[in-house]
């Protein structure tokens, strides 16, 4: 296996960079959890409103992130807690825009780590097997009556590196590269 991060965003509305909560899991070579890092996030002013319909998945509000720090101020935390190691979401279209988007409100460190998708992966490998390739889901399907608390960015990130330490191990690391090129293309987004 190759060492990787998993990660995962909440975002308080429908910007992308309207972040509200990370969760990471660094994961080692043996797919065990090497160290764990996550933190509330307080929106940007820009984009510092929270949807109710975010809130009714999430359950964070904008009171619970009054006193937490900004991405700014947690950047370099994350970028170093991440290394050189691939990032794996579940749904990286999504949590890969929420990166992209924080850099561009933000600015300040880019990070060009590949990126991979465990839902792009279940959708090739599952095919047949799972109708909905959703988090929860997929987890089910590799950890059946296993539960986590779904939409907790921590617990997701932990989920989707369980998923794809569970994948390394049935097809190699090599063969999900192939299934599902690991991309480190950055594209502009909006906030």
């Amino acid at each position: 296996m190759e060492p990787w991060v998993a990660i995962d965003f909440e975002t308080a509305n429908e910007k992308r960079a309207s972040a509200c909560s990370i969760g990471l899991v660094a994961f080692d070579a043996r797919g065990e959890i090497e160290a764990r890092y996550s933190t509330l996030l307080r929106p940007h002013a820009a984009v510092d409103w929270f949807n109710p319909r975010n809130i009714g998945v999430h359950g964070i509000s904008s009171l619970a992130t009054r006193a937490a720090p900004t991405w700014d101020e947690v950047a370099g935390e994350i970028v170093d807690f991440i290394g050189a190691r691939p990032l794996v979401a579940h749904n990286m279209g999504f949590d890969g825009s929420v990166l992209n988007g924080l850099t561009d409100l933000y600015g300040g460190p880019l990070l060009a780590n590949k990126r991979m998708c465990t839902l792009r992966l279940a959708r090739r490998l599952l095919a047949g097997r799972v109708g909905k390739m959703s988090l929860d889901t997929v987890f089910d399907y590799y950890f059946p009556g296993e539960v986590f608390s779904h939409h907790r960015a921590d617990a997701d990130a932990e989920a989707c590196g369980r998923i794809f330490a569970r994948m390394q191990s049935d097809y190699g690391f090599g063969e999900l590269e192939r299934l599902c090129p690991p991309s480190n293309q950055r594209r502009r987004t909006s906030t």
